[in-house]
């Protein structure tokens, strides 16, 4: 057992995945030391259910580290988290949340095993890139992996090339690491690129037919059904939908 700053994580092997028991807060200050221990659990193990019965929220954003985690270690099915014995406070905010969505959450423990081979209604998965040439090529297959593990193979050479250039224009104009995202949620397939460069989001400029360059975006527009720019105080996430069949 390890208590840290009112946090206590105590793990337990199992035949097919580990047992992860949080006890106390997850709090501000508690979160880095939880992130730590579940990623560690998912690259070692890849199957992990944690146990809340005896945990709290007592941060509101402490929850996203269930669904970061999952995405940063390979995601599902690469790697399989399961939530359960949440209290019905917990249980309610963690569904307000909308965690429930990407890493599923079970009332009953006893059932929570069978839940690590049952798709979440929403799967995603991120890589962080250096600012290097190679950067759009990692992004592609990040992407084409992703595609052939959660059937979405019809989108898979538009998803590809939309985060290809993305990530060029992040790699060129940001001119610092960035962090490429894709996941599935119904019918739809985001990818989404985010940077840390503050200033203006890329806009498509009038193609020049005498360059061989600036017509990225405007491949992005045709690829996708919708796509913008979020602007955060510390960078931008460029991002794209792709329709996948019915």
């Amino acid at each position: 057992m390890t208590v840290v700053a009112g946090l206590w994580t105590e793990v337990e092997v199992r035949p097919d995945h580990d047992l992860l028991c949080l006890r106390g807060g997850l709090s501000l200050a508690t979160v880095p030391r939880a992130r730590r221990v579940l990623a560690k659990l998912l690259h070692d193990r890849g199957a992990v259910i944690v146990d809340l019965a005896d945990a709290e929220l007592a941060w509101g954003p402490a929850a996203e580290i269930f669904p970061s985690t999952l995405a940063s270690a390979g995601g599902w099915p690469t790697t399989r988290l399961v939530l359960t014995g949440a209290d019905g406070r917990f249980a309610t905010q963690l569904r307000a949340l909308r965690i429930h969505r990407s890493v599923p959450l079970v009332d009953d423990p006893g059932d929570a095993p069978a839940h690590l081979y049952r798709r979440p209604e929403r799967v995603t998965r991120h890589r962080d890139l250096p600012v290097d040439i190679v950067a759009p090529a990692m992004a592609r297959a990040l992407v084409r992996e992703a595609c052939a593990d959660w059937s979405a193979t019809a989108a898979e050479d538009a998803a590809a090339l939309v985060a290809s250039e993305l990530v060029s224009n992040a790699v060129q104009h940001a001119g610092g690491t960035c962090r490429v995202s894709v996941a599935v949620d119904g019918t739809r397939l985001r990818v989404a690129v985010r940077d840390y460069a503050p200033g203006h989001g890329p806009r498509p400029r009038p193609v020049d037919i005498n360059r061989p360059t600036g017509r990225g975006l405007h491949l992005v527009a045709l690829l996708s059904s919708a796509w913008g720019v979020h602007q955060h105080p510390d960078g931008k996430t460029a991002w794209a939908v792709i329709p996948l069949p019915v």
